[in-house]
């Protein structure tokens, strides 16, 4: 079996530059957890959770998106 026959297509992303509560209703409104994150010219930098939203002083951004995603 190909990865390309078990993988996700149509990937969702955020940019590194976008704000945390924007990227965090993002999540919650396509409820996901995890979200690769590209740089301007569309090269991957890196992947936020909501874990590391909660690290990084979004605790009530990553809360509401977690109800969301939960529900």
């Amino acid at each position: 079996t190909k990865v390309s026959d078990v993988m996700t297509t149509n990937v969702k992303y955020c940019f590194s530059d976008q704000d945390l509560a924007e990227v965090s209703d993002n999540m919650a409104d396509i409820q996901l957890r995890r979200l690769p994150v590209l740089n301007r010219d569309k090269r991957l930098v890196g992947i936020v959770s909501l874990g590391d939203l909660s690290i990084g002083g979004a605790e009530e951004e990553s809360k509401a998106a977690l109800k969301e995603i939960s529900e």
